[in-house]
């Protein structure tokens, strides 16, 4: 709503940033999976993050996982569970935070002497407020700020008639330095199931989605399509089974430098993902994401506990290191046996 009325209060903006903690925070058996899980209804909380169609009745787990990116640079966290809401339906939430630390900030910093690099010569560059050759920044006058994200996530089923549809709300602080931004956005999803393929839709940031920072502007984020497929193969003979699944997005305000296909000002996107589950215990994952990272995973998987690892395979030119996922599950009902009854 707010994001309706910004044209009219007139300090309002599209931008194609913003949300980007929803699209990257996640587990680490979804990453493993290249993020290509919108058709895929795996027993984790964190699904609805991709999909808020995934609200079913799990066990009462709660899940943290842990992503180191860029070598370290930067960190995030997600926290997952489910609670009983009114009618013995259960919400699903997620809980999300990202930070990044010792930002510098060199905008008081720069000795703008010009070419010479001799102060009060009024010289070619001096005062231009750009760096040229021969000046350089006073390392005594650069200071840091931070940069941090704290997200909330929470889904839901509806029924509409014979049509069962997920509801995704979320919720985004957002502090950069000094300053700060809050907002509010909706996704809607589904699942519909075509013989052996089950076809996943969601609509994210509908009708968009709306970031108000201290200053009075507020940024608005246009809505993305995503279609999902999911084909379940099982060899119960080896108590085997395989899973293969592809994401497809479509943006009509997100082209970048990634973009795999543009049109205009339209980009789309593809994904991939396959899995190999032994025994319901044993987990490898492979997959490919938008941005074109090979990823890959493993986990392992008890009645009460469970353990999931995956990697993104950063560009070799990059330099900026492979990124790691560590997600760890752990059962409630285990956890209140062990304090009631630790024998």
């Amino acid at each position: 709503m707010l994001c309706i009325i910004s044209p009219l209060i007139g300090n309002g903006i599209w931008v194609k940033y913003g949300w980007e903690l929803f699209e990257h925070v996640t587990n680490a058996r979804i990453a493993g999976l290249g993020n290509a899980t919108t058709a895929y209804a795996m027993p984790t909380s964190a699904s609805t993050v991709v999909n808020p169609f995934f609200v079913y009745q799990f066990k009462d787990n709660i899940e943290l996982t842990h992503q180191s990116r860029f070598a370290g640079l930067v960190n995030s966290d997600i926290l997952s569970g489910q609670f009983i809401v009114k009618n013995k339906s259960r919400m699903q939430f997620n809980l999300l935070y990202e930070g990044i630390g010792s930002i510098p900030d060199t905008r008081d910093a720069l000795m703008d002497w010009g070419l010479d690099g001799v102060f009060g010569t009024n010289d070619t560059g001096e005062g231009n407020g750009v760096i040229d050759d021969g000046e350089r920044l006073n390392k005594n006058q650069i200071s840091y700020f931070s940069q941090q994200q704290l997200g909330i996530h929470c889904a839901l089923l509806k029924q509409i008639k014979q049509f069962s549809l997920g509801l995704g709300i979320k919720v985004l602080s957002y502090s950069i330095g000094e300053h700060y931004g809050l907002g509010f956005g909706l996704d809607i999803g589904t699942v519909k199931k075509v013989s052996n393929l089950n076809i996943g839709f969601v609509l994210r940031n509908l009708p968009s989605s709306g970031l108000i920072w201290d200053h009075g502007k507020l940024e608005a984020t246009a809505p993305t399509l995503a279609l999902g497929l999911h084909s379940p193969y099982s060899l119960k003979m080896l108590g085997i089974e395989l899973h293969s699944m592809m994401n497809m997005e479509f943006s009509l305000n997100n082209l970048n430098l990634d973009s795999q296909i543009r049109i205009g000002k339209a980009a789309f996107d593809t994904s991939f993902g396959f899995e190999i589950i032994a025994k319901n215990m044993l987990f490898l994952r492979l997959g490919k994401n938008q941005l074109g990272n090979m990823t890959g995973g493993l986990g392992l998987s008890w009645i009460d506990f469970g353990i999931d690892y995956a990697f993104l395979i950063s560009d070799i030119d990059s330099n900026l290191g492979n990124h790691h996922l560590l997600t760890l599950r752990v059962s409630l009902h285990w956890i209140r046996s062990m304090i009631l009854d630790p024998r």
